[in-house]
């Protein structure tokens, strides 16, 4: 799901009001200077351009089904979920 950094700061805010300032989160943001040309670096693009293409993130269903995936192999791991 694709957000301005407003709407990620307000959800930030919320997931600290229930579960506090030290709860554990893995996070990846990608922003307009992560689009780039690789691996010319020195390529940049519009922000019309960047703006699609970080728009366009959440379609790949592929990413969430592996970090899903991972965090059931880390489960079963420490012996939580059986496999």
């Amino acid at each position: 799901m694709t957000r301005t950094l407003a709407e990620l700061r307000q959800q930030i805010d919320n997931l600290i009001k229930q579960q506090g300032e030290n709860a554990s989160v893995a996070a990846w943001i990608y922003t307009k200077e992560d689009v780039l040309d690789y691996p010319d670096e020195s390529v940049t693009v519009t922000e019309e351009v960047a703006t699609k293409v970080i728009d366009s993130l959440d379609q790949y269903d592929h990413i969430y089904t592996e970090i899903f995936d991972i965090i059931d192999d880390e489960l079963r791991e420490l012996n939580v979920i059986a496999g």
